[in-house]
């Protein structure tokens, strides 16, 4: 609550320019998250100037995306799935909801130990459960046709909040407790094991009508969501879509026929032949970007696209040590997210930094939804904005009171009111990371952590080995130059801030495996 305060203060949040609630015309939403996807895996530049990872890919949709709306700069996950995702639905940060790791079964933990420590006793295997306010519910209570599309892994298997519909969504399309597919080919029935069977725990459900066929998963999903859309429209509906792709999490499989751009191909500007598992990346992203574009297309087919809203976003930094092998271009190790350092499931900016877009389908102008919620075209937004900010910013947008008795509850910020206003706010926000898990290999952060972001500085701490590391992100956004002994007083300011955040909202820590105790950080 108090930084939500904060920003409505500094005009950032529901102020004079973003919506007003009431029963005027409400617009149609679309939250299209992509799994996996990293903040340099696209043509769209999020970085000052463009890289040579936005030379690779070919995301023509997204550009569009950007040159009718806002892209964030500065926007983050969690390092993993579940913990993003279910801070989508409620608002809340992983701290308070404690669904900090990827979930599967309720009684399974999928986290790693480390020699001395493993996962906090506490933390919820069972994952988001009915009886919790999520977003859908109070977007169809306002009379929203709420649908799901894609990945959901929200909770564990056999219980109620792997099913979407028992958490607020009219519709649910393939969408239940895993986080991922197992298999992208519609000739392998996306992971089942026979034609029309539903197989734990990776086969994809609900798809049936597709199995045998070459339709590749991301295609039968966006098939599907443009039928529940035409619906929706011949319903005269309003209706909030979450269009969540399995792509482009693993398995790394090709996507025809986008993957003939990339194979035997060189790196635009080089002479280095683009790897095998890279040219099967790039034809993910290029199928994920065309379905945006086919989910474009039907919008203006439709009528639609000048109010229908969209956010484009990712669940976590982009994959690098996990399944993709060498490293493109010859640039060493964990470069997949360059200039960022590491991966998902890592504390460090590519583990948590993401592609960020929020825009109109199609621009109109003098259209009475907007000239209520304005977006400036072609922008770019430096305002520090994380997954749990969706859940107030899209009821600002839908004009949904979300209930009195939620905002104590709620960590998220509306940052409706910064998407027409362009360039660096200067706002000196406090972003909160904790992972008290192990995901993936050892090394550059995959390591127990907790990290906080305020202004332009950041500090990590790493369970083991128990050290502090601290980063000037505006001068060192590689994170290679740990301030952490040179700087003690602003190190001591951000732990203290996190001390306070952890106290207020009930952290969990990890355990020692001899002891059974909580290890919490050795606050300087």
């Amino acid at each position: 609550m108090r930084f939500f305060i904060l920003f409505l203060a500094l005009g950032l949040g529901a102020c004079d320019e973003a919506p007003e609630r009431s029963s005027a015309k409400r617009p149609n939403i679309i939250l299209f998250l992509v799994d996996d996807m990293g903040w340099q895996d696209t043509s769209v530049a999020f970085h000052e100037e463009t890289t040579p990872l936005n030379q690779h890919f070919r995301t023509p949709a997204m550009e569009r995306l950007a040159s009718n709306g806002v892209r964030f700069t500065q926007a983050y996950a969690a390092a993993v799935c579940s913990p993003t995702r279910t801070a989508i639905m409620t608002g809340q940060n992983p701290v308070r909801h404690q669904v900090t790791n990827w979930t599967l079964f309720p009684d399974r933990d999928q986290s790693g130990e480390t020699e001395r420590l493993r996962a906090p006793d506490g933390w919820r295997k069972e994952g988001l459960q009915p009886g919790q306010v999520t977003l859908p519910q109070l977007l169809g209570e306002a009379g929203y046709r709420t649908i799901h599309c894609g990945k959901a892994h929200w909770g564990a298997h056999g219980t109620e909040g792997s099913d979407p519909t028992k958490l607020g969504f009219d519709i649910n399309i393939a969408g239940h407790a895993a986080g991922a597919p197992g298999h992208y080919h519609g000739e392998e029935n996306y992971g089942n094991e026979t034609a029309g069977s539903y197989t734990l725990p990776w086969g994809v459900p609900g798809l049936e009508s597709y199995h045998g066929t070459e339709t590749h998963l991301t295609d039968a999903l966006t098939i599907e969501a443009l039928a529940a859309i035409e619906q929706a429209v011949l319903d005269q509906r309003p209706f909030y879509l979450y269009m969540a792709h399995y792509a482009v999490h693993t398995p790394l499989q090709e996507h025809r026929p986008y993957v003939d751009h990339y194979r035997g191909q060189i790196y635009p500007g080089t002479e280095i032949p683009i790897p095998e598992v890279e040219a099967i990346y790039a034809s993910m992203v290029a199928g994920m970007d065309a379905s945006l574009a086919q989910i474009l297309a039907r919008l203006e087919e439709l009528g639609v696209a000048e109010d229908t809203l969209v956010l484009f976003a990712s669940d976590n930094g982009g994959l690098s040590a996990h399944a993709r092998g060498t490293t493109p271009m010859g640039t060493g190790k964990e470069t997949h997210n360059g200039p960022l350092k590491a991966g998902k499931g890592s504390a460090y900016e590519g583990g948590t930094r993401i592609p960020l877009i929020v825009s109109w389908a199609r621009l109109e102008p003098g259209n009475d939804l907007q000239n209520r919620i304005s977006i400036k075209p072609g922008s770019r937004q430096a305002l520090p904005v994380i997954s749990e900010d969706y859940f107030p910013t899209l009821c600002a947008w839908a004009g949904v009171e979300i209930p009195e008795s939620y905002w104590s509850e709620l960590d998220g910020l509306d940052f409706s009111g910064s998407l027409a206003v362009a360039g660096d706010p200067g706002m000196d926000r406090t972003l909160l990371f904790h992972y008290p898990h192990v995901w993936g290999p050892a090394g550059l952060g995959y390591e127990p952590h907790s990290a906080i972001r305020k202004g332009v500085w950041k500090a990590v701490y790493f369970y083991e080995p128990e050290r502090w590391e601290l980063y000037n992100l505006a001068d060192d956004i590689g994170e290679s130059d740990d301030l952490a002994a040179r700087r003690p007083d602003k190190l001591g300011e951000l732990a203290e801030a996190m001390r306070s955040e952890f106290e207020r909202l009930g952290a969990q820590f990890p355990v020692n495996k001899e002891t059974g105790a909580a290890e919490l950080p050795d606050w300087p």
